[in-house]
C-alpha cells in the first residue's frame, strides 16, 4: 500500500496477482514447470514455489541440475578390466569389450576356440587356445608356412628337387610334404 494525496495506491506483492485490494496466489508450477529443472518436483507455495531433489545421476538445488559422471567413480559399476562405462545423461552405460560377453556389469570371457576353431588354420588343422579376452594360434606344422591363422603347403620340390636324387628321380609334392 503506498499513500497518495488524499487516497492510496494498492499493489500486490511478488507471487500475487489481483488489484490490491484483493491478492490472488500465483501458481508458479502452472508455467514451465516454475523454472525447475525438467524432471524435479515444483510445489506451489503462498507467494512462491519449491522445487524438489533433482533426479537421480544429478546434483543440484532443483532449479539447476548437473550431471553426474558415473564412470569418474569405481568405473561405474562396470566390470573393472572387462568392460568400459560411458557416461549417459543422468545414467552410465557397461559395455564389455572385445573378447567378452555380458551386461557390462558382469562379462565373461567368449571361448573364441569354440567357434570355427577360433579363426585358426583348418587345413591343416592348428590348435587353438583360449586366452582372456582373446585366442592364440600355434604354429603351422612342418610342410607349411604361415602365421597359424593361415597355413600355406611348402612345396619342397620347388627347392633342390625335394632331396630326391638328381635325374633319376622325380620329386612330387604333396600337402606338407614331398615323396
Amino acid at each position: 500500500c503506498s499513500n497518495t494525496a488524499g487516497s492510496r495506491t494498492c499493489t500486490c506483492i511478488s507471487g500475487y496477482t489481483g488489484n490490491g485490494i484483493t491478492c490472488t496466489d500465483v501458481n508458479e508450477c502452472a508455467t514451465v514447470n516454475g523454472g525447475c529443472f525438467a524432471g524435479t518436483t515444483c510445489t506451489n507455495t503462498a507467494g512462491s514455489r519449491t522445487c524438489g531433489a533433482c533426479p537421480t545421476g544429478y546434483t543440484g538445488n532443483g532449479v539447476t541440475c548437473t550431471d553426474v559422471n558415473e564412470c569418474a567413480t569405481n568405473g561405474g559399476g562396470c566390470s573393472i578390466g572387462t568392460a568400459t562405462c560411458s557416461n549417459t545423461a543422468g545414467s552410465r552405460t557397461c559395455t564389455c569389450i572385445s573378447g567378452y560377453a555380458g551386461n557390462g556389469i558382469t562379462c565373461t570371457d567368449v571361448n573364441e576356440c569354440a567357434t570355427v576353431n577360433g579363426g585358426c588354420s583348418l587345413n591343416p588343422a592348428v590348435t587353438c587356445t583360449n586366452t582372456a579376452g582373446s585366442r592364440t594360434c600355434a604354429a603351422c606344422p612342418i610342410g607349411y608356412t604361415g602365421d597359424g591363422v593361415t597355413c600355406g603347403d611348402i612345396n619342397e620340390c620347388a627347392n633342390a628337387n625335394g632331396g630326391c636324387a638328381s635325374g633319376t628321380a622325380a620329386c612330387t609334392n604333396t600337402p606338407g610334404s614331398s615323396s
